[in-house]
């Protein structure tokens, strides 16, 4: 990640994954009625049925693993010449990009041959941004203090994108967790793209001072706002991804008040998320996460 296209990399696949997952949140509670519905025609049932979300997070970790290591030139090496570790800040982000990797693998695992396994893919995501988080808390060991400081935001967004999926993961039915996470996410995205811009594509073609303290304070006042465009950004694909539900016809009928039930309550039936349940059965088993 030494080069503003290194950081623009997972930047850009934070930002599509947080609003792919809200347009996917927006279309499970309008379209399918909170899961209690089954997806219309033959082609959203197609693509029901494969697990796409879990190959485009695998194939944005082996992406990026490649592109750490080839870029700008290949370093595949471990230890230089005189035996000392070499390019350990490349591994760095290869070992993220390894472990939300195998949180992919996992996905696609629990939507075809393991369905069982579905009940730990969140806790899986979890791990993978601790992973993370960990990885870019000790990543600036000896750099400037402005490099630290954005590192350490950085820290901050991804520990939040930890507390929301775990949450997410023992509470599986409250979308909160969820939307927080969307939002978590989509931070973090953009402030890879803060960080590559700072460091290596000044606006003004100058490296930032890094003895002026003002510098300091104006990007701890960007973070703020950049959660605040990420809350904005998150509502918007929300409220557009509801009105083109509803307004193309796909909003779904929500029945209430069936006889023998009390008022208020639902029958659920097995949840299935857009592009992301191939599972051979009907069962949700996130909503079934640590109920047994």
């Amino acid at each position: 990640m030494g080069s503003f296209a290194g950081h623009a990399l997972p930047g850009s696949f934070f930002i599509l994954f947080a609003i792919w997952w809200m347009v996917q949140y927006a279309y499970e509670v309008v379209a399918l009625d909170g899961g209690r519905q089954q997806p219309r025609g033959r082609i959203m049932r197609f693509l029901h049925s494969k697990p796409i979300e879990g190959g485009l997070v695998v194939f944005a970790g082996v992406a990026g693993f490649i592109a750490e290591n080839m870029y700008p030139a290949p370093k595949w090496g471990i230890y230089d010449e005189d035996g000392r570790f070499a390019y350990t800040h490349v591994w760095q982000h290869c070992e993220m990009y390894t472990f939300f990797g195998l949180y992919g693998i996992a996905v696609i695992l629990s939507k075809t041959c393991m369905p069982q396994a579905e009940k730990y893919t969140k806790i899986l995501g979890s791990l993978a941004f601790f992973v993370e988080g960990m990885l870019f808390h000790f990543h600036t060991v000896g750099r400037a203090s402005i490099d630290v400081h954005l590192h350490k935001l950085l820290v901050y967004a991804i520990a939040a994108c930890v507390v929301f999926t775990l949450g997410e993961a023992f509470f599986p039915k409250e979308g909160r967790f969820r939307i927080m996470r969307c939002v978590a996410v989509f931070l973090q995205g953009t402030w890879f793209f803060q960080v590559g811009t700072v460091l290596y594509w000044p606006p003004s073609g100058k490296p930032w001072d890094d003895k002026d303290e003002a510098n300091l304070m104006f990007l701890t006042e960007a973070f703020a706002w950049h959660l605040l465009v990420a809350i904005l950004v998150i509502v918007i694909v929300y409220g557009i991804s509801c009105h083109v539900l509803k307004a193309t016809g796909h909003a779904a009928v929500r029945y209430r008040n069936m006889n023998g039930i009390a008022d208020g309550d639902d029958i659920e039936f097995g949840t299935r998320k857009l592009l992301d349940n191939g599972a051979p059965n009907n069962l949700d088993s996130d909503n079934e996460l640590f109920q047994k």
